[in-house]
């Protein structure tokens, strides 16, 4: 399962990385439904929503890309939780995958 802050990181970056609004939407549903374990679940949605959308969060400060969206970035990343053991841990389930794939790749 994703957690939740990573969740908001990302969809901040999507929205940064798209043209707009409506295309950073439609890119982190079609993620969020495909890869998250709570994909197409109502907490998906609510937490792209708030990401991206603003919803269930004041406005801040005007800034170029979000307009009033809360900003997050990676230094606000690592005080909430280890970032490095994230990275490590999926990079890990991913190693195991692709051994394990490969693995029954080999035997058949």
């Amino acid at each position: 399962k994703m957690h939740g802050y990573m969740r908001m990181y990302w969809a901040k970056k999507i929205l940064e990385w798209t043209e707009d609004v409506s295309e950073a939407m439609k890119f982190a549903i079609y993620l969020n439904d495909k890869y998250s374990l709570d994909g197409r679940d109502p907490n998906g949605y609510a937490g792209i929503a708030w990401s991206i959308g603003g919803v269930h969060d004041r406005a801040w400060g005007k800034r170029a890309v979000f307009g009033k969206i809360r900003f997050m970035n990676y230094n606000g990343c690592k005080r909430k939780f280890d970032v490095e053991g994230y990275i490590s841990r999926a990079n890990d389930l991913v190693s195991d995958k692709m051994i394990s794939h490969k693995s029954n790749e080999i035997l058949q």
